[in-house]
């Protein structure tokens, strides 16, 4: 018998923004250094290109790290790949090149997670070492997770590539607690 688990559809969104690969400093050089921009950077503050453009808006700000919204995509940077101007931070890619990388990155990350959703790959709770599972079947939109003890059907939006493999957002104790009180599936599929 095959548990469906509706909980899991909670965690498509966080765990689609965890599997988004972040597009690093590698190709964004500093105007200036790193520890000027830092103490600069808000949320809210207006990031610019080396002309003078209006690259995106800062979201948020969490060391080592900032989040930038251009208006089309967010990404993810080093605070260490900003300078300084006079207008405010700096960033060494237009808005253009900023959403292409991002929506690369996207796809990359999600063609890596499509590839990775595979019989017999193993699952992680939310620490991504303890596996609670591996993956019996997989289908178009979903995929079993054989635990040993029970078979439950997650969207394979649930999962997410982390540095051990895939992972669900729930700890091991959470995972078994919603399992123990999952319905059967219907039998209209």
């Amino acid at each position: 018998m095959v548990k469906n688990l509706a909980i899991f559809a909670t965690f498509a969104a966080p765990l689609a923004l965890l599997g988004t690969a972040a597009y690093a400093q590698g190709t964004a050089a500093p105007a200036a250094p790193a520890a000027e921009a830092t103490a600069q950077v808000a949320v809210g503050a207006t990031v610019y290109d080396s002309t003078g453009a209006e690259v995106g808006k800062v979201k948020s700000v969490a060391a080592p790290n900032f989040v930038i919204d251009t208006g089309k995509n967010t990404a993810t940077l080093a605070l260490s790949a900003l300078g300084t101007s006079p207008k405010g931070p700096v960033l060494g890619l237009t808005r253009e090149q900023l959403d292409t990388a991002a929506e690369k990155a996207a796809a990359d990350a999600a063609a890596a997670l499509a590839s990775a959703i595979a019989v017999d790959a193993p699952v992680h709770a939310s620490d991504g070492t303890t596996v609670i599972g591996k993956i019996a079947e997989v289908a178009e939109a979903d995929f079993v997770l054989d635990t040993g003890s029970t078979k439950v059907k997650m969207p394979k939006t649930s999962v997410a590539n982390g540095t051990n493999g895939l992972f669900i957002g729930l700890t091991a104790q959470a995972f078994a607690e919603a399992t123990k009180s999952a319905s059967p599936p219907s039998a209209s599929k």
